[in-house]
């Protein structure tokens, strides 16, 4: 299992702080996004990701604690027991 920890205003529009998803061999950050926007009945991938799929400018996806920037992006491979956290960009000022 991959845990999935929501932050900020995911975890306001969700109104859940945390899910679980079975993990695959292959899986990537990629991935489990799409599998987790496909368990949760409220969309959610708005909120991090352009209308081309990448990123917004200000979303932070961690795995393990390291920002997917540092690592491959969305094609970062996850494991078995990994632990993946999804922060929106912020606003104000």
């Amino acid at each position: 299992m991959i845990q999935i920890q929501f932050f900020s205003l995911i975890r306001m529009l969700l109104k859940q702080d945390a899910t679980e998803i079975t993990w695959a061999e292959g899986d990537t950050v990629q991935s489990v996004l799409e599998k987790t926007q496909a368990e949760i009945a409220t969309p959610f991938l708005h909120k991090l990701l352009d209308e081309k799929g990448k990123p917004y400018t200000g979303t932070i996806i961690l795995v393990n604690r390291k920002n997917i920037l540092h690592l491959q992006d969305l094609q970062t491979p996850v494991a078995d027991e990994d632990v993946l956290a999804f922060f929106p960009p912020g606003a104000g000022g």
